[in-house]
């Protein structure tokens, strides 16, 4: 099996794509990886697809709608980044799109609603700076703008639709 060290790292995000699927995606093996792999409604993992989207771990993920997700955020090796990735409801994961919110790592994204989602907290590259912020995700996987000041701020947490 894989050693505790290995364990710590390997840092996957897994969310909902299609109706009764998953999707895990990014992580770090050594390397900072850019590897999905879908899950089917039954729970057979897919062999690895390599190269979809920039290379980081660290990130966020989340299912909005009945059959999307997004990627977000996280440490591509040099710095964190302010990155997202659609995935579609066939589980192919879109090129990056930049700029979108601050950039960090450590945070965490959950569906909300029935159709939307949202990322939040996180921190800087060394988690010196934490984050009390926010960022919408709209049912058509545009995300907004930060909104500051929203709880305390950490990193290393989770989050779950309810």
């Amino acid at each position: 099996m894989f050693s505790a060290s290995f364990k710590q790292f390997l840092t996957f995000v897994a969310s909902t794509v299609a109706t009764g699927q998953a999707i895990f995606g990014f992580g770090y093996v050594g390397i900072y990886v850019a590897i999905t792999n879908l899950v089917s409604n039954t729970g057979v993992v897919s062999t690895n697809t390599y190269g979809a989207g920039g290379v980081r771990a660290y990130l966020a993920a989340a299912g909005y709608g009945t059959d999307k997700a997004i990627f977000g955020y996280g440490v591509d090796g040099v710095s964190v980044v302010s990155m997202t990735n659609l995935v579609s409801n066939t589980g192919v994961v879109s090129t990056d799109t930049t700029g979108v919110g601050t950039a960090r790592s450590g945070l965490a994204a959950a569906g909300y609603g029935t159709d939307k989602a949202i990322f939040g907290y996180g921190g800087d590259y060394s988690l010196t700076n934490l984050y009390s912020l926010t960022n919408l995700v709209s049912n058509t996987g545009v995300v907004a703008t930060d909104t500051t000041g929203v709880g305390q701020a950490r990193s290393g947490l989770a989050a779950a639709g309810f």
